[in-house]
């Protein structure tokens, strides 16, 4: 409730205010999966080629990783050492079973996942250590002001 009020009135911010504190906003992609996969199966079921492979390999890499978002990244990685100490090639947490994703993706995905994680709190940690850095000028100035 508090994150959606905060959002609308982060919209009411100019446009470079709310690039700064744009990762504050709630993360909202369309969850389109399930229509784009029926897409995908209906072309594979359908047997003509409308697309060339390396298009379908494309449409695949989205869906998995819509899927693995959906998921989150703690459950992902709890999965993926489960499936590593099994010996498994194929990811099969996801559920759906047309959605398989081979590990190597799995891992990937999880080193990019882990890299925006990471620099999303290093942002934080600049902008707190900023303001920290700032109220004890501020402070400094005030002593030196009145003292």
């Amino acid at each position: 409730m508090l994150d959606a009020q905060f959002a609308n009135a982060l919209k009411l911010l100019p446009q470079t205010v709310r690039d700064v504190f744009g990762w504050l906003e709630p993360r909202q992609e369309p969850d389109y999966t399930e229509e784009a996969v029926v897409r995908l199966e209906q072309a594979e079921l359908s047997g003509d080629d409308e697309f060339p492979a390396i298009v379908r390999k494309a449409q695949e890499d989205v869906l998995w990783r819509k899927a693995l978002a959906r998921l989150g990244y703690s459950q992902v990685r709890a999965s993926y050492a489960a499936h590593k100490q099994e010996g498994l090639e194929v990811f099969a947490a996801i559920g759906d079973r047309r959605l398989r994703p081979p590990m190597d993706f799995v891992r990937d995905w999880l080193r990019e996942e882990r890299t925006r994680i990471i620099d999303q709190v290093r942002w934080l940690f600049y902008v707190a250590m900023l303001a920290t850095i700032l109220a004890g000028a501020t402070f400094v100035a005030t002593v030196a002001l009145l003292g």
